[in-house]
C-alpha cells in the first residue's frame, strides 16, 4: 500500500531532523539528497553539495573504492562499514559508520542509493583512550612488579658496596665507586619505573611553582645549551601547589629536555606559570606552560606520547619513559596534562595543578637523614629476601643495636622493635606485629615496603601514623627510620653515630 502524502511528508521530516546524515545518491556518484544531519557534520549546505560527486567528500584515492560499492547497490545488496574515513568541509577527517541500502523504482529496479552515516569519530576516540588506559595499566602492574623485585637487589648491591668501600683503596676503590654509581642510577631509573606503575612514595609538601621554575632556570639554561633561547615567566605572588619538590623539578626538566631535543638547529624554550580557571573547580588551579619553536609531532606521535617506552628518539638518546614519568606524576598530584603540537611550528604542554589552601610553601632545603646508632636495643628483622634480611642484621648489628632474624631462644618482651617488611610470603607484616603485641603491647613497629604508602596502607590498613621505610634504602636511612620508630614508641632516641664515644 502507497503512503499517503501526510504520511510521506512525515516521514520526510523525520530524515531531514535526524542527527545522522542522509544522503541520497545517482547510481554514478552525483548527490541528489542532503538532509540536515549531513549539514551539521559534514558542514556543507544541501545546495553546496547537491549535484556534486561523492568523491568530494571521501579521503584521496577512495574513488575505486566508491565505484565498487555503487556496484554492489546496483546489484541490489546493502553495505554495511562499521568504520570508514570522510572528509568535513574544512579538510578535516572524521570517522562514520554507514548502512548503504539500495532504492528501487516501482517495477523493483535499482535506482539510487541512500546511505545512512553516524559520526563515531569522538566514540572511536574514547575506545581508543580506553584502550591505551589499559595498557598503560598492565605495564604499570608489570613495571611496578618488576621494579620491586629489583629493588631487594639494589639494596643489596649500594650496602654491600659500602661495606667494601671502607676496606679497599687504590683502583679497587675506584672499581667499588663505578659499582656505587650504577647502583644510584639504576635507583633512580627504578624510581621512574615505579612512579609510572604509581607505586612510588614521594614526600608531599606546599611548594611556590613560581619558585620551581625560577630556581631551576639555571640549570636548565645549561642542560639545553647556548643554541636554545630560555624563557623563564614565573606569575606575580606566591602560587602554592602540595606536590613533591623534587618530582616537579623532574617535570620541568624532562619538558625542557623534549623541547631542546625538537630544535637542533636552535629555538626559544618558554616556562610559563599561571593561575588558571578552566577547569572550574573550587580552590583554583596552578598551570605550568612549556613551550618550544620545535619540528612539532604528528597526530599519530602526540597520541601517543605518554605511552611508557615509546620513543621517535634512538635508543641511545632516550628510554621512552620521560615523559610516562611526567604524565605519573602529574596524575599522583591530582592534576592534567594536555598538549598541542603543530609539525613546523612547535609544541605546548599544559600541566594543572590543584592550589594549596596553604598560601605558604614549606621550607624545600632539608638535609637528608643522618645516620644514627643504638643503645643495645633488640631488634627482630623480618624480611622473605635472606640477602636484605642479612644486609639488615649487619647494619643495625654495626651500629649499636642487637639484631636478630627469628626468635629462637629471644624472650620476646626482651624485643624493642619489630622491623618486618609488609609483604610476607605466608603472613604479612602487620598480622605479625598485631599476634606479638597481642603478647607484647609495648613492641615498636617499623615497616619496610618496595610498594607506595597509598598502596600498602590501603590494603593492609596500616595508619599514615606508622613509619614505613621504602626499598631500596641506604644503611643511613635504615637507621634514621629505626632511631626515630624507638624514639616515638617512648625508646631513649638514638644518637649520631658521630657523638658516640
Amino acid at each position: 500500500m502507497k503512503a499517503s502524502w501526510s504520511e510521506r511528508e512525515m516521514l520526510a521530516a523525520i530524515v531531514e531532523q535526524s542527527s545522522d546524515a542522509v544522503i541520497a545518491s545517482t547510481l554514478d556518484g552525483i548527490v541528489t539528497a542532503w538532509n540536515g544531519g549531513a549539514e551539521r557534520i559534514y558542514g556543507y549546505s544541501a545546495d553546496e553539495v547537491i549535484g556534486r560527486p561523492l568523491t568530494a567528500l571521501l579521503p584521496d584515492g577512495a574513488g575505486e573504492a566508491l565505484q565498487a560499492a555503487l556496484g554492489t547497490i546496483a546489484a541490489g545488496e546493502q553495505i554495511r562499514m562499521d568504520e570508514t574515513t570522510r572528509i568535513r568541509r574544512d579538510g578535516t577527517p572524521f570517522v562514520v559508520s554507514v548502512i548503504v541500502s539500495p532504492i528501487r523504482d516501482e517495477n523493483g529496479t535499482v535506482v539510487a542509493a541512500a546511505a545512512t552515516e553516524r559520526d563515531i569519530t569522538e566514540a572511536k576516540q574514547t575506545r581508543e583512550r580506553s584502550a591505551r588506559a589499559a595498557r598503560l595499566e598492565s605495564l604499570g602492574q608489570l613495571a611496578g612488579g618488576v621494579a620491586h623485585d629489583f629493588n631487594n637487589l639494589l639494596a643489596i648491591i649500594m650496602n654491600y658496596a659500602d661495606f667494601l668501600a671502607e676496606e679497599v683503596t687504590g683502583e679497587a676503590a675506584d672499581d667499588l665507586a663505578r659499582i656505587r654509581d650504577a647502583a644510584d642510577r639504576a635507583r633512580s631509573l627504578t624510581s621512574q619505573l615505579l612512579l609510572f606503575a604509581k607505586r612510588e612514595p614521594t614526600q608531599v609538601e606546599v611548594v611556590d611553582l613560581n619558585e620551581v621554575v625560577t630556581g631551576a632556570e639555571e640549570l636548565l639554561s645549561r642542560t639545553i645549551g647556548e643554541h636554545i633561547r630560555l624563557v623563564c615567566r614565573p606569575c606575580g605572588g606566591v602560587v602554592p601547589v602540595r606536590a613533591n619538590r623534587g618530582r616537579l623539578d623532574q617535570i620541568l626538566l624532562n619538558l625542557v629536555i623534549n623541547a631542546r631535543d625538537a630544535m637542533p638547529d636552535g629555538g626559544t624554550v618558554v616556562a610559563e606559570v599561571a593561575i588558571s580557571d578552566q577547569l572550574g573547580t573550587d580552590g583554583g588551579w596552578a598551570r605550568l606552560t612549556v613551550s618550544d619553536t620545535g619540528t612539532g609531532m604528528t597526530t599519530e606521535v602526540r597520541d601517543r606520547l605518554f605511552e611508557p617506552f615509546f620513543t621517535t628518539k634512538t635508543a641511545e638518546q632516550g628510554t621512552g619513559l620521560g615523559l610516562a614519568t611526567v604524565y605519573g606524576i602529574v596524575g599522583d598530584a591530582g592534576g592534567h596534562i594536555a598538549v598541542e603540537s603543530t609539525l613546523g611550528i612547535g609544541t605546548t604542554f599544559r600541566i594543572e595543578l590543584p592550589l594549596a589552601a596553604s598560601a605558604t610553601c614549606d621550607d624545600t632545603t632539608a638535609s637528608g637523614p643522618a645516620p644514627l646508632g643504638g643503645h643495645g636495643e633488640l631488634v627482630l628483622v623480618v624480611e622473605d629476601e635472606r640477602f636484605v634480611r642479612d644486609l639488615v642484621v649487619r647494619v643495625l648489628s654495626n651500629s649499636g643495636y642487637r639484631a636478630v632474624d627469628d626468635l629462637a631462644g629471644v624472650p620476646l618482651d626482651e624485643v624493642s622493635l619489630l622491623l618486618t617488611d609488609v609483604v610476607l610470603r605466608d603472613t604479612s607484616g602487620p598480622l605479625l606485629a598485631s599476634e606479638l603485641r597481642a603478647r607484647h603491647p609495648s613492641l615498636a613497629v617499623l615497616y619496610m615496603s618496595g610498594y607506595s604508602d597509598g598502596k600498602i596502607r590501603a590494603q593492609y590498613d596500616i595508619g599514615a601514623a606508622t613509619r614505613i621505610l621504602h626499598k631500596p634504602f641506604t644503611a643511613a636511612e635504615l637507621l634514621h627510620h629505626v632511631g626515630e620508630a624507638l624514639a616515638a614508641a617512648g625508646r631513649p632516641q638514638a644518637v649520631s653515630r658521630g657523638s658516640r664515644e
